[in-house]
């Protein structure tokens, strides 16, 4: 089986990272002034600007992606492995920029509930990681 190469797990992580950042430009009209971006009880806690909301996610998403690949592996400690790793980061920030897009566009649901997903992704990470031994 051929191991995905480093630059195209890289570039499909930040792919998914950018898709919400293409529906974003293509529904700008449609967007609030300032969006929410955090919630505390249900209620959003955290406005931010439109260009914020949309193109600073994406660029701390692959900004993060960046210090994985960068760091060392004690500093990062990335469990499954860097490829893993950046996908993940990939799919999560890919998965939150679509959450604060939709919940923006004026579409109301729980947010924390609409976060599970990454949590249960998370947990399939972490017991990959301890059933194949690495940390």
């Amino acid at each position: 089986m051929n191991v995905p190469s480093k630059r195209s797990i890289d570039v499909l992580a930040v792919g998914t990272m950018a898709l919400p950042l293409v529906a974003a430009a293509l529904l700008w009209g449609s967007l609030p002034p300032e969006m929410a971006i955090h919630w505390s009880g249900g209620r959003p806690d955290t406005v931010v600007s439109k260009p914020a909301a949309t193109a600073g996610l994406f660029a701390f998403g692959v900004a993060t992606v960046a210090f994985v690949r960068i760091a060392p592996d004690s500093v990062t400690n990335t469990p499954g492995g860097t490829a893993l790793s950046v996908l993940f980061l990939g799919v999560t920030f890919g998965w939150v920029q679509t959450v604060v897009l939709v919940w923006n566009l004026g579409f109301r649901f729980d947010v924390t509930l609409a976060l599970l997903p990454i949590l249960a992704f998370a947990g399939v990470l972490v017991a990959y990681a301890v059933r194949s031994g690495r940390r």
